[in-house]
């Protein structure tokens, strides 16, 4: 009791020489406070904007440092990071603090704002020419934000810089399938430009991304960037490939072999669309029009050494037709040619064969259908695949020539000597700038919780700049989007702006807001009027709120010291008579 009481007064001490602007000797009493109480908190908070006043910045430093750890220690991020961001106005330039509220945004799930803060001290490397530091930074902010396009590609070219030129080609990479899930694909064939200048030898690049994408079951991303691909090389068969494998994924049987059609037509000398338009045939348990095929192509897969693709397809149509003449002896022909079955199975089949023809003589062949000419084929449409597809026609020209790569495919989109003013302009946009939130934008429940609770920790520390950006942030959740407008509202009012809150505040007074929101949207409109002298306004809106819910806040209790003072407001002819 006796040290609370000690304490006491030498709090109410240093008060009252922090009123006499005696700032020095305020400091050593509440130095002598903390003595008492080195938990003291509030009062340790006191002496470092004591310290400030009286031109101790370093000495504040200390102190803010301890509230700091303080509040990190105990799990209490928000507030630490309010204490360190205020820290971080009076030592700017000091990159320590940077990465210490990079970390501690990063604990709260503040993705954005960990960002940030690691930007300044990469940008502060980056002018130094510190790649190895630089990297160091952008492998944290690829931690933070795995998905983050941007970063990964600044990391690709810091490694590649570093002479890390595989784990450069690696970011690329992943960069390249981040682009194609967000569906930008031109930004994927700009990529595609750089990593052909980077890497001359890689020429497969763009076939690797469309081919992982595919095959990791996002085969509908990859066709947006293939259908670009295909009209301006059209007799690329690794394309063609690609793309009839990202039909197969997506179980569109009538595109695959409509595709198959145009690979045919592209390459009529390649046996691939050969044997692929005849598996369709397979597929449709169509056995007349896959020996048709046979037929115009066996020959031709033949001398490709496409044995074991003969040997499947006839494998396959005995077991739909088993007493199929043409297919027996097309089995028999397959089985000679791969050499891998004993003669027992040719064995069975010549007597099998020999049986059919006894019973019902030898089949004539069926007449050779020609094949669809390009007037017959029906243009697949690539847009069917999902209504936000742009709709195009197959539209290529037969006389087209394809080198050994794809690399042309980009020349036209992107001048390469801009492509590191393009990366740095989207480096830039991580930022905590209002302009960078929208309303209506997608966001967790928790992470406009996080910018709230962020937003009120600074507006307790007297950062309003801070506070006002946190709640723009959380305001892109709609559950909390008026109560982040009024707290701007307060955080205007309290930083001396009365008018400029009470415009603001006024502006949200619309028809059909809930009783709720309408009562606190007054009520601080009444705390700014009050500021501004402006006590009829705030009467006005006391009694509006009293009469639509009297038990709201501290309305009555106002309202009753309001009627109080008026009661107590005598006229001068009142003082004469009384």
């Amino acid at each position: 009791m006796a040290v609370s009481s000690t304490k006491d007064k030498l709090v109410e001490e240093a008060q009252k020489l922090v009123m006499r602007g005696q700032f020095d000797k305020a400091a050593k009493v509440y130095e002598q406070v903390l003595t008492l109480d080195p938990s003291a908190i509030n009062q340790r908070q006191k002496l470092a904007e004591i310290l400030i006043k009286a031109g101790r910045t370093d000495d504040a430093r200390k102190e803010f440092e301890t509230i700091g750890k303080h509040f990190s220690d105990n799990g209490f991020y928000l507030k630490s990071i309010a204490v360190y961001k205020q820290l971080q106005k009076l030592f700017p330039g000091d990159l320590t603090l940077s990465l210490t509220l990079a970390g501690l945004n990063e604990k709260h799930g503040l993705t954005a704002n960990a960002l940030s803060e690691y930007k300044r001290v990469y940008d502060f490397y980056e002018k130094q020419g510190n790649t190895s530091e630089t990297l160091k930074i952008l492998d944290n902010m690829q931690a933070v934000d795995p998905q983050n396009v941007t970063v990964k590609i600044k990391m690709a070219e810091a490694c590649f810089q570093n002479g890390k030129k595989d784990d450069a080609y690696a970011l690329f990479v992943k960069a390249a399938f981040l682009l194609q899930d967000k569906g930008d694909n031109a930004a994927v064939l700009k990529l595609n430009a750089r990593i052909l200048e980077l890497f001359p030898d890689k020429s497969e690049f763009m076939l690797e991304v469309l081919a992982g994408h595919i095959m990791s079951g996002n085969a509908a991303t990859a066709l947006n960037v293939l259908q670009g691909l295909i009209r301006s090389y059209p007799q690329d068969r690794r394309l063609w490939d690609l793309i009839v494998e990202a039909f197969k994924r997506l179980g569109q049987s009538q595109r695959v072999k409509a595709a198959y059609q145009h690979y045919h037509k592209m390459l009529p000398d390649e046996p691939a669309p050969m044997a692929g338009l005849i598996y369709c045939c397979v597929e449709d348990r169509d056995v007349k029009g896959a020996l048709e095929l046979l037929d115009l192509y066996e020959k031709k897969m033949q001398s490709a050494r496409m044995f074991g693709d003969l040997e499947t397809l006839y494998r396959a149509l005995a077991e739909i037709d088993p007493i199929n003449i043409k297919v027996l002896e097309g089995l028999m022909r397959a089985l000679r040619a791969t050499g891998t079955v004993n003669g027992g199975e040719i064995t069975q089949l010549s007597e099998k064969l020999k049986s059919l023809s006894k019973v019902s003589g030898d089949d004539p062949p069926g007449p050779v259908v020609p094949e669809p000419g390009p007037e017959e084929i029906e243009l697949y449409d690539l847009s069917s695949l999902a209504e936000s597809y742009i709709e195009i026609e197959l539209d290529v020209d037969d006389d087209s020539v394809l080198g050994s790569s794809t690399e042309k495919v980009v020349g036209d989109v992107l001048d390469n000597n801009d492509w590191l003013d393009s990366v740095g302009h989207l480096f830039d946009t991580i930022s905590t700038a209002p302009s960078g939130v929208r309303f209506g934008s997608e966001m967790e429940s928790s992470d406009a919780q996080s910018h709230f609770d962020l937003g009120l920790a600074f507006k307790e520390m007297g950062l309003y700049d801070e506070a006002i950006n946190e709640f723009r942030k959380a305001s892109s959740d709609s559950a909390r989007r008026i109560a982040c407008l009024i707290m701007q509202g307060a955080c205007l009012r309290e930083r001396g702006e009365f008018d400029t809150a009470i415009k603001m505040l006024n502006s949200l007074m619309k028809p059909g807001l809930s009783r709720d929101d309408s009562c606190a949207v007054k009520y601080e409109l009444i705390l700014a009027y009050e500021c501004a002298g402006k006590t009829d306004d705030a009467a006005r809106l006391l009694k509006e709120i009293d009469s639509a819910n009297p038990d709201f806040r501290d309305v009555s209790t106002r309202l009753n010291a309001a009627n109080l003072e008026n009661l107590l407001d005598f006229s001068d002819e009142e003082l004469k008579n009384f």
